[in-house]
């Protein structure tokens, strides 16, 4: 019987063992890069939880009055999300509280925020709905636009923003200078069972990221299959 389980697009690519490496910083060179080691299982930190996170734990590059990100099913029902700070919310006017309730769906055009069934099929994807200094309602689908809502990366409710949805496995992370040193495992589970196949396969990959976003390294460090799917839910 078929596993269903949300994983994100990127696992069903990573089959290859090329290491991609991509400058963009030019405050980084290719030796400077190198000097970042991958992480080991348990170094650095885990992403902040957003359940938790408040306005003040951000620091925004726009004006505005509240802000909520939230999860929604292929066909853009809402399913969740994280509110950002109840306080903030019950400040807003009547007016404002039902525009940020009302806010549509708008799915992402690329594969930012989306979230995808492990045959491929897609499953749903994130939205972050603000209300600004002049009370209209605004929708974030695309990185660009969240790297702009968010200015510098330099907050971990900031970094669990940006990274929500980028793994269906855990994450660590250690931030170094202006840039992020990431750890960050993809679970990829076999639609086959009793077929002697591994019952999942572990891709953990080092990423390394500015405080603007940028990516300067992306590369997949190790590969392993496991037969017990309960050992594979840890990961």
């Amino acid at each position: 019987m078929q596993k269903v389980k949300i994983i994100l697009l990127a696992v069903l690519t990573l089959g290859v063992q090329v290491e991609n490496v991509q400058c963009r910083s030019k405050i980084m060179g290719k030796k400077q890069l190198q000097q970042y080691k991958p992480l080991k299982v348990n170094e650095g930190r885990k992403p902040a939880s957003l359940k938790l996170a408040k306005l003040s734990d951000v620091h925004l590059a726009k004006a505005v009055k509240y802000f909520d990100i939230k999860q929604y099913d292929a066909s853009g029902r809402y399913i969740g999300g994280w509110s950002f700070d109840m306080a903030a919310y019950k400040k807003l006017s009547g007016k404002d509280k039902k525009k940020i309730r009302s806010a549509r769906a708008k799915k992402p055009k690329n594969t930012f925020w989306k979230l995808f069934f492990a045959d491929g099929t897609f499953a749903g994807f994130y939205n972050l709905h603000y209300i600004d200094s002049h009370s209209k309602i605004q929708t974030i689908n695309s990185r660009k636009d969240l790297l702009s809502f968010l200015g510098t990366v330099d907050t971990p409710a900031e970094l669990s923003m940006l990274l929500l949805g980028d793994s269906n496995g855990k994450i660590r992370y250690r931030k170094m200078g202006n840039s992020y040193n990431l750890r960050i495992n993809d679970v990829s589970y076999s639609d086959c069972d009793g077929c002697g196949e591994p019952a999942c396969t572990l891709f953990v990959r080092q990423k390394i990221m500015d405080n603007r976003g940028a990516i300067l390294l992306d590369r997949q460090v190790s590969e392993k299959s496991f037969k017990n799917e309960k050992k594979c839910r840890k990961f």
